[in-house]
């Protein structure tokens, strides 16, 4: 997954005209050095990026033990789903749910649509999903194109924020390449990272504030933040796996407080990756 997603990048850096170094050697402060990703040229502007994966064995939400039974019986019940399906979480779940009460639902969502369809409404306000209930606790259900080994479907999450929320997968990766940056001692140089996220969700509504900002959903993100202050931007790629090009969604979040490349503007809003690495 790590080299592949490389590729993407490199591709898109390449498709925006841009000459790319891979791993260049940094000359930073004495003592410190080591390599990025790329170091990439555009024009007159020289940036050097890095990129990451996240969200991969670390997307499941902190669950009770009421919860990871209700996961177990759906992982158990659906082994070889024909599409994705893609658990999310909200609420306090206070006891435990029989199996046809979790599977029943899930297994009347799938008989409704084929495959194609689930394709075909994939990235739209459509998508095929179903919701269980339980007091407070709700878990969502949404059925999203085949992700798994010989097209088959896989258990996706189960998540309970947006991929750039501060979750924690995507805290610690940014937070871990930005940290690596520092102690390059180039902190006059523009660096981006590119970020992958898997087993978290994108929402196109997302904005720049969930990074860079607190906001009123009384997540505290200061750590967040102030980890990222020497970035000058993260590009978030959702789901940009083999054989998800055309829906995969790119877009670039820059930072407020420093100038991002002009090549990459068109990034600031949602593309498409295929798009982008030019596989339309």
């Amino acid at each position: 997954m790590g080299a592949y997603f490389e590729l993407q990048v490199f591709a898109m850096l390449r498709r925006l005209d841009c000459d790319v170094t891979v791993h260049p050697r940094l000359s930073g402060t004495p003592g410190t050095g080591g390599t990025v990703d790329f170091g990439v040229t555009a024009g007159a502007e020289e940036f050097f990026m890095e990129a990451t994966v996240c969200g991969i064995d670390q997307g499941l939400l902190r669950l009770n033990p009421n919860e990871g039974d209700a996961v177990r019986k759906i992982a158990d019940a659906f082994p070889e789903p024909h599409s994705d399906i893609r658990l999310r979480m909200d609420g306090k779940f206070g006891r435990a749910l029989g199996k046809h009460r979790l599977i029943a639902p899930i297994e009347k969502l799938l008989g409704s649509c084929s495959p194609s369809e689930v394709r075909r409404f994939h990235g739209g306000l459509m998508s095929p999903q179903t919701a269980i209930e339980e007091g407070d606790w709700r878990l969502e259900v949404k059925l999203l194109p085949a992700t798994g080994r010989d097209g088959k479907g896989v258990i996706r999450g189960p998540s309970g924020g947006g991929s750039v929320d501060g979750v924690t997968p995507l805290t610690k990766a940014l937070s871990r390449k930005a940290e690596d940056w520092k102690r390059s001692g180039l902190d006059d140089e523009s660096f981006l990272i590119a970020v992958n996220v898997c087993h978290a969700d994108f929402f196109l509504g997302d904005r720049e504030e969930p990074i860079y900002r607190r906001t009123g959903d009384g997540l505290d993100r200061g750590a967040f933040r102030d980890a990222l202050s020497g970035v000058a931007g993260v590009i978030v790629f959702s789901h940009a796996t083999l054989g998800m090009e055309g829906s995969a969604l790119v877009r670039m979040f820059p930072n407020p407080n420093r100038r991002s490349p002009a090549c990459l503007d068109l990034l600031r809003r949602e593309r498409r990756l295929a798009e982008v690495v030019g596989m339309d």
